[in-house]
């Protein structure tokens, strides 16, 4: 349909209603093809309800003469058919809509960016910070450090954290704890978790994606092994390895990984005795009190307190969205 084109702007799986942005390079152009949608009659800063290609029903919004928005429910289903319903009338995707288009009431390169890294936030402790960004980035001089907005950036894009340890010594208990609910199968039985398990879970303010993994044991049948193993390769790419042990276990070692890992120790079920080796965290699920240590030694680790309470400035924004601020 012309120049018309759609970009999803809001992140996978997050909120319950997600946004999908139609812009076209002329008023002109939207105009018609909003017609021929069926997302005619609403006036520029106005809202109302539609219904989307027979998908869904949401509220619709005209941004600015050359951009509207669509907002379904947040479902990945739902998102993922009203996506392809809009391709299939020729529609086609575009790259992510500027900020400046998308937030045309913003002061701003800045300010809209800043609204924008807000829409994808994924942590609670990011919110405050984006806000307070254009009042930082005002001062004279105002420059970043590229090592604190590489650790800020996890506040927005949810840091990686793997349990590895070995089997039978209470890993799934403990994510069904910081969990509040049940995400892995517990049992007394070695090998009972056979395959990793990711959950997003929010860490003190911080959200991360937390993954349990399969037991590493020796001797274990091959397709416990062959799990492990899998196991080990999504540890590789972890932000943070809990390296998990109790009384009766070694830590893995981790020795081999192709980079060295940061990676916390933690002892497990210390009501049963004190771990084997230095650990830097002691849990027992059976002391709730004793999960908040873990939980802010997490936190620490991916987003130390310095970071957060710095006052300088943070480059928070995506490549691009705003031009003439350097680091």
């Amino acid at each position: 349909m012309n120049g018309v084109r759609w970009s999803l702007e809001s992140p996978s799986g997050v909120g319950a209603v997600a946004v999908i942005v139609l812009s076209g390079p002329t008023p002109e152009e939207l105009d018609r093809t909003l017609e021929e949608l069926g997302f005619g009659g609403v006036g520029v800063g106005t809202l109302a309800l539609r219904d989307f290609l027979g998908v869904d029903r949401g509220v619709f919004a005209r941004w600015s003469p050359t951009s509207a928005a669509l907002m379904p429910h947040g479902g990945g289903a739902v998102v993922r058919a009203l996506c392809e319903a809009l391709s299939e009338r020729h529609v086609a995707r575009a790259e992510r809509t500027k900020p400046g288009d998308m937030y045309p009431e913003a002061g701003g390169e800045l300010e809209a960016a800043m609204l924008a890294a807000l829409g994808r936030a994924h942590s609670p402790l990011a919110v405050s910070l984006l806000l307070d960004q254009p009042r930082r980035w005002s001062r004279a001089g105002a420059a970043s450090d590229a090592e604190r907005d590489l650790v800020l950036r996890r506040l927005i894009e949810p840091p990686l954290v793997v349990a590895l340890g070995a089997s039978n010594i209470g890993k799934s208990t403990l994510a069904n704890a910081l969990a509040g609910r049940q995400i892995s199968l517990v049992a007394d039985e070695p090998g009972t978790t056979r395959d990793h398990v990711g959950v997003m879970l929010d860490l003190a303010g911080l959200v991360v994606r937390y993954v349990d993994t399969p037991g590493v044991r020796d001797g274990a049948p091959a397709a416990e092994a062959e799990a492990a193993r899998i196991a080990r390769e999504v540890a590789e790419r972890a932000d943070l390895i809990l390296l998990c042990c109790d009384a009766g276990s070694l830590p893995v070692d981790v020795a081999g990984f192709a980079r060295a890992p940061n990676v916390l120790r933690v002892g497990l079920r210390s009501d049963l005795g004190l771990p084997c080796g230095p650990v830097d965290v002691e849990v027992s699920v059976r002391r709730p009190e004793s999960l908040s240590p873990l939980v802010d030694a997490v936190r620490e680790r991916l987003v130390p307190g310095a970071a957060l309470a710095h006052p300088g400035p943070w480059r928070f924004w995506n490549e691009g969205e705003v031009e003439g601020i350097r680091p």
